[in-house]
């Protein structure tokens, strides 16, 4: 006779029991930490110097942030048979690629001051063009990603509640 165990301690045992669900929370895990991280780099004076300085080095979309929440989706949500969190770790990942995007965005924009103000010759102002570039294109790449979530998060049957009206009740 086996003893029963609570409802939240079984399903978290049961979910880490297996090695696919394990590396997708795993994913999605790690690429949580490097966004607080690199938030928390950003945000506090020091490192580079200036704000400005510091949002052009800023690592908010970088290969682990990118790859990790798609990857973490693919695992829990297209291999067979789905994982129990399925649909949460599609959350996750839909809401580390909004803040990918959203403070990507807002430290290249930043970021663009400082690196094209160093641009004193020609070389520098390559490396300032590519910065612009790059930067827009790893965004690009980061919207692809969100992209594929999304389809997973919609096939999993989930929805956001914005503008969504309730009924109301008649008097």
């Amino acid at each position: 006779m086996t003893t029963p165990t609570p409802t939240g301690a079984g399903s978290v045992a049961r979910a880490m029991s297996s090695p696919r669900a394990l590396a997708a929370w795993a994913s999605v895990g790690y690429a949580g930490l490097v966004l607080v991280f690199a938030f928390i780099d950003w945000v506090l004076p020091g490192g580079d110097g200036t704000f400005s300085g510091r949002s052009a080095s800023a690592d908010f979309v970088g290969t682990y942030t990118l790859a990790l929440p798609v990857l973490a989706v693919l695992l829990a949500a297209h291999v067979n048979p789905l994982l129990e969190g399925a649909k949460l770790i599609a959350s996750i990942a839909l809401i580390e690629y909004a803040v990918m995007l959203f403070f990507g965005l807002v430290t290249l924009l930043i970021g663009l001051g400082s690196v094209f103000e160093a641009a004193d010759d020609v070389n520098d102002v390559f490396d300032a063009l590519a910065y612009l570039v790059l930067g827009l294109a790893q965004l690009a790449l980061v919207a692809v990603a969100a992209a594929v979530v999304w389809q997973a998060f919609e096939r999993l049957g989930g929805k956001l509640p914005i503008g969504r009206t309730r009924p109301v009740p008649p008097a």
